[in-house]
């Protein structure tokens, strides 16, 4: 077989060009069935979308590929035999990181796998569900919309692959059984400063009953695998982008604070609603565009949030002028990148600002008023926001049909934090700010 398919050749690639630039995919991998197999999976789908299928089979050919033009996304297998997956990975981390690099393998142990996982941002088993596959790939391409809105090339460094303990209980959870919870706990029990906010988040109350825990065990079978996965993540991403040398008015402790309060927060103002979950995800890890901020340009960062606190306005307002984007959109990108749920990777998104349009109480919006409230539970709501001021949109509340619990939601939001404002960290101003306030109040 040539080291460029012929099933099918690049020249013969399905093209269908929509509004706006079409996204290259690129398939490398040297098993001729597969390729033609993929093909077939894909093919209705590149026409609805607009993708560029390329496909080869061999590393060489897939770097000369990447010289030539721009792919939104490439997807590897890790066994080949003349250049390995985990080579070819590396290289395109190297030389082109702003393609979102998939892995795909027959093995799914992340000890084979160590190596090039950590490359991926995301992993595909083989052999791969046709719709899973296809629901990778549309979100991945998706996250452009996130990306043609932000200057990511301004903070230097390629955005990293997920941190490699969140792979392995990712993996672990591909088909999780209530026998393989104390394995689960296990994991989480290697470190201890995870086990304790694991059990310190279940005993928290956020579904309304603070229980009584005696094990890590018991406080992963309450709280669930997937809330306890985000809990792993946010972790992770907290050693992973700590800042050095410290800066100026960011506490990394305060960040996860304050995402937590807002995290429950959400949670209990979508009551009971199946989305409930995603809210308190995506709240857990809606910050994590601050620890890329204050990890890879802590000058601009350290500047921003100074700002932020002088001139007592929203700290976003402050990052679109110092970088083009905000932590939020940040942040949702690189959640995307590692797969999470859209509608986490929304919420994350969205969170500091109403989303034009909106006629749902979802995720977002829950974690728009919760991140407010858990700032400040007395913070004003305006028909009108004012540019670069720190208020409830009231107009919007009214638009989704809410407005009316907003009262409840500051009893709650009290009940929930007690209002420890210096314990916070808020996404409107600063920590020397909401501890201004504080004192004013008081």
């Amino acid at each position: 077989m040539s080291a460029t398919s012929q099933v099918p050749p690049t020249s013969e690639r399905r093209t269908i060009r929509r509004e706006g630039e079409s996204q290259g995919i690129l398939i490398v991998d040297d098993d001729e069935l597969i390729l033609r197999s993929i093909d077939r999976v894909l093919r209705r789908q590149a026409q609805e979308s607009g993708w560029e299928l390329h496909f080869v089979s061999d590393g060489s050919a897939a770097l000369e590929l990447l010289s030539q033009r721009t792919f939104s996304v490439a997807l590897v297998d890790a066994q080949m035999p003349r250049m390995s997956g985990t080579v070819l990975l590396r290289k395109i981390q190297e030389s082109h990181p702003g393609v979102i690099r998939i892995l795909m393998s027959g093995h799914t142990d992340p000890g084979q796998l160590r190596t090039a996982l950590s490359l991926a941002h995301q992993f595909i088993p083989k052999p791969c569900d046709a719709q899973h596959l296809k629901t990778t790939l549309r979100h991945a391409c998706g996250l452009r919309n996130i990306l043609d809105t932000l200057e990511l090339r301004t903070l230097g460094d390629e955005l990293p692959s997920a941190p490699r303990t969140y792979v392995e209980f990712s993996s672990a959870l591909k088909n999780p059984r209530p026998s393989e919870i104390d394995a689960l706990a296990a994991l989480v029990e290697k470190d201890v400063a995870l086990s304790a906010r694991v059990l310190k988040f279940a005993a928290s109350g956020f579904q309304g009953i603070p229980p009584q825990l005696g094990s890590v065990g018991e406080a992963v079978a309450l709280l669930g695998f997937e809330v306890v996965r985000a809990l792993l993540l946010s972790s992770e991403l907290s050693k992973s982008f700590a800042a050095a040398p410290p800066i100026p008015d960011f506490s990394i402790e305060a960040l996860q604070q304050h995402s937590a309060a807002a995290a429950q927060l959400a949670h209990r103002l979508l009551d009971q609603e199946s989305d409930g979950e995603s809210a308190l995800i995506a709240g857990l890890l809606q910050d994590v565009g601050q620890l890329i901020f204050a990890a890879r340009a802590a000058q601009r960062f350290s500047l921003a949030l100074s700002r932020s606190s002088r001139e007592q306005i929203p700290l976003y307002d402050v990052e679109l002028e110092l970088f083009g984007s905000t932590h939020a959109e940040v942040g949702g990108y690189l959640l995307g990148l590692w797969g999470l749920a859209p509608e986490i990777v929304h919420a994350v998104t969205h969170h500091l600002q109403p989303v034009d349009r909106a006629r749902l109480f979802d995720p977002a919006a829950a974690l728009y008023v919760a991140n407010l409230l858990a700032a400040n539970p007395d913070v004003p709501a305006l028909d009108e926001v004012p540019a670069r001021t720190i208020a409830i949109d009231l107009s919007y509340l009214r638009e989704l049909g809410v407005a009316e619990r907003l009262e409840d939601w500051r009893k709650i939001a009290r009940d929930l934090s007690g209002f420890e404002m210096s314990d916070a960290v808020s996404d409107g101003a600063g920590v020397p700010a909401l501890r201004d306030a504080a004192r004013r109040r008081a």
